[in-house]
């Protein structure tokens, strides 16, 4: 990796934990994960082995970033401000951590390969048929994208939820 690389890394990192803080949760709140995820992507996705072993990795990987993500969103506390304020979002420190945890699991490994750990990957890899780098590669920017992506589409789901069930429409007594 780059000094790029580590810079991108971890400045997606503070973001995602930025973005995790009490606040508002509007779209523009949500659409920000999913602009990170998509930037991550086009800075380390060449390309996406789906045969074999290498198959098996990336969806491996796919399916805990689906999971962090699930687990991270529906560990994030959310209030209305009032019966017709705004929908604030605080992340519990299980949400942090797991979000934190998964990041710097991720950027660690990339880490260890690119100094020092690359042959010993490469051998394991090999004996377990995957022979490209370019799959481990796309299971962690997936894995990524995948957990920025889910813990949005989940909180925008409980936030549209919490604001229909407090909505009213004119005429018609406010629930």
């Amino acid at each position: 990796m780059s000094t790029t690389d580590y810079l991108i890394g971890f400045s997606a990192l503070a973001l995602v934990l930025w973005n995790m803080r009490r606040h508002e949760l509007t779209d523009r709140r949500l659409l920000r994960p999913i602009i990170i995820a998509t930037v991550v992507c086009g800075a380390f996705l060449h390309a996406v082995p789906t045969a074999g072993a290498a198959g098996a990795l990336v969806g491996a990987g796919l399916l805990i970033g689906i999971a962090c993500g699930a687990v991270s969103a529906f560990a994030t506390r959310l209030e209305r401000d009032g019966s017709t304020g705004p929908v604030i979002a605080t992340a519990t420190p299980l949400a942090v951590t797991v979000t934190g945890l998964a990041f710097a699991s991720r950027l660690g490994f990339a880490f260890a390969a690119t100094n020092g750990l690359g042959p010993a990957i490469g051998r394991f890899s090999a004996s377990i048929g995957i022979h490209s780098a370019q799959a481990w590669i796309a299971a962690l920017v997936l894995m990524a994208a995948a957990d920025l992506v889910v813990r949005a589409l989940i909180l925008w789901q409980r936030r549209t939820a919490a604001l229909g069930a407090a909505r009213w429409t004119p005429g018609l007594p406010a629930a």
